[in-house]
């Protein structure tokens, strides 16, 4: 997130997104050190010292040209040259994917809320136990376009190629959210409603508020389980 995204949250009294990520981590590795690093205030220290990176959502288009995308990529690039496990999630994936040479473009129809009937086509231990088709918080304008780099397909729908893994390192990245609640998006749409009812009408707008609460507290679809998987196969 730059700090404007940082702000706007704080505005929202919602939680940083790498909230949600630590309770993650905490959860699975009890042991864990964590530090958070913020591109616009954080000095790049030692990365060599870590043993695992996990890149969180924004706000942003990473085909833009500005400080903060600069930025982003420098310590992507930094990151990647140290051949450790990465995890990434929406901002993060396509941040990583367009460090690999991968096309992110905007989308002509976003995700608002959720990503639905999300399919894994392709084993991955990441997604051992899942269901084959489920439903995930995910909330994005631009998309994954095309690969032709060193990453496979695990999963898309029809809106989007919706996960990727890296054929020889321990890269994950999803464009959805599973560190996320669905009501946590839900609380950022009702910050940012003016916009939404620029798209949708008041009746589907709190209709679809509704059902970001009923699928938190359903969880029918094991929302954390890859991530979750993914913390548990590290060494």
């Amino acid at each position: 997130m730059d700090e404007s995204h940082d702000i706007e949250h704080a505005s929202a009294e919602c939680f940083f997104q790498h909230q949600y990520f630590r309770d993650i981590i905490i959860s699975e590795r009890e042991d864990a050190n964590i530090s958070v690093y913020n591109t616009y205030k954080n000095k790049i220290d030692d990365l060599n010292k870590y043993d695992a990176f996990l890149w969180t959502g924004g706000l942003g288009s990473i085909y833009e040209t500005n400080s903060h995308n600069k930025n982003q990529i420098e310590i992507c690039e930094k990151i990647l040259k140290l051949d450790k496990p990465l995890w990434g999630s929406c901002w993060g994936l396509q941040v990583i994917a367009y460090c690999y040479g991968d096309v992110i473009k905007k989308s002509k129809k976003p995700e608002f809320g959720y990503s639905e009937k999300i399919e894994i086509i392709k084993n991955h231990k990441t997604y051992k136990h899942k269901m084959n088709y489920f439903t995930a918080p995910g909330h994005h304008y631009d998309h994954l376009e095309t690969i032709n780099s060193e990453f496979e397909i695990i999963s898309q729908n029809n809106f989007s190629i919706q996960s990727i893994s890296h054929k020889s390192k321990n890269i994950f990245c999803t464009q959805y959210h599973p560190e996320l609640p669905y009501n946590f998006i839900g609380s950022l749409m009702k910050y940012w409603k003016k916009n939404y009812l620029k798209i949708m009408n008041e009746l589907n707008f709190n209709n679809l508020l509704d059902k970001l609460e009923v699928l938190e507290k359903e969880d029918k679809y094991n929302r954390k389980l890859e991530i979750k998987n993914w913390l548990r196969d590290l060494n």
